[in-house]
C-alpha cells in the first residue's frame, strides 16, 4: 500500500519553519475534537488529501460538503492532518512516510501527534456509577533528545512521559521520526472514556497546552468546555437516577496508546 500527498490547486504555499499536527481517532475522541474546533475556530481550507489506490473509498460529508476520509487543512504556517476514522495497521507505515515526507518537504520544523489516553485509575476510585472529573493532564514525548523542543513543551505545561506504549499513527510517527531531520514528537492528553462519550473537556486541554507551545495559534475553548460542562453534568444526573449499576452500551474508541504513572 502506498500513500500520496496531493495538494489542493489553489493551496497557498508553505512558509519554512512551519508545524504539522496528526489527529487520528484515539480515547475520548479527544484529538478529533481537537483538530476539527482548529480547523473551525482558524477557518482553516483544505490545502491536501492523503490518498492511496488501494484504501477503502469514503467520503465524509461536512456542512454540506464532500471531504475525503484523511486529509490536510491549514495555512502556510500550520498544518493538520485529520481523519475520522482509525487506519488499519497495513496502512499505519505507509501513510506516516507519506506525512513525514510531506512535513520535510514543506520545510516544518516540527510534527506532533495528537493522541487521548485513558489513565490507570486511581486506587479507591473503583466506584463506575459517578464518573469522576479529575484534573486533565497533558505530556509529550521527542522521537529522539531536542533541548530546543523539549523546553517549548515544558513550558507549555506538558510533563514529559517517562514510561508507556504509544501504537497507530502516533506511534510510527514517532519510530519513522527517530531518522528524520525535524523535530518529531507527541502529545497525549488524559481522557474520561466513559460509555464511547466523547471528552470536549480534554480537547479544550489539548487546545490549550498546543496555545502554549504555539503562541500564533490563540483560540477560545470557552465552547468547548461549556459543552464538557453539558456532558458531565448529564452523566451526573444518570448515575444519581439509576437505581443500580448498569451495563453502559455505546461506541467504543479503543487507542494502542497506554501510560504509566
Amino acid at each position: 500500500m502506498e500513500f500520496r500527498w496531493r495538494d489542493e490547486p489553489d493551496a497557498p504555499p508553505p512558509a519554512p519553519g512551519g508545524i504539522l499536527l496528526t489527529s487520528f481517532p484515539s480515547a475520548g475522541l479527544a484529538p478529533t475534537i481537537a483538530a476539527h474546533y482548529i480547523v473551525r475556530a482558524l477557518n482553516l481550507p483544505r490545502l491536501a488529501v492523503l490518498e492511496s489506490n488501494d484504501a477503502t473509498p469514503i467520503a465524509v460529508i461536512q456542512g454540506g460538503t464532500v471531504q475525503p476520509a484523511i486529509r490536510v487543512h491549514g495555512n502556510r504556517s500550520l498544518a493538520v492532518v485529520m481523519s475520522e476514522f482509525p487506519t488499519s495497521p497495513v496502512a499505519s507505515w505507509p501513510l506516516t512516510a507519506a506525512i513525514l515526507g510531506a512535513a520535510e518537504k514543506r520545510g516544518a520544523k516540527m510534527v506532533v501527534a495528537l493522541e487521548g489516553v485513558v489513565p490507570h485509575p486511581l486506587d479507591g476510585a473503583d466506584d463506575a456509577s459517578t464518573p469522576p472529573m479529575p484534573e486533565v493532564q497533558t505530556w509529550w514525548i521527542l522521537s529522539r533528545p531536542d533541548p530546543t523542543a523539549s523546553a517549548r513543551f515544558d513550558g507549555a505545561g506538558a510533563r514529559a512521559l517517562a514510561e508507556g506504549v504509544i501504537g497507530g499513527i502516533s506511534g510510527a510517527l514517532l519510530l519513522q521520526g527517530q531518522s528524520r531531520a525535524l523535530s518529531v514528537g507527541a502529545l497525549l492528553v488524559s481522557v474520561q472514556d466513559v460509555a464511547g462519550y466523547p471528552d470536549h473537556r480534554a480537547g479544550a486541554a489539548l487546545i490549550e497546552t498546543l496555545d502554549r507551545l504555539l503562541p500564533d495559534l490563540k483560540i477560545d475553548t470557552k465552547p468547548l468546555l461549556e459543552q464538557a460542562e453539558l456532558i458531565e453534568k448529564a452523566l451526573r444526573a444518570a448515575a444519581r437516577q439509576a437505581k443500580k449499576p448498569a451495563e453502559t452500551v455505546g461506541v467504543s474508541h479503543p487507542t494502542d496508546t497506554m501510560i504509566y504513572q
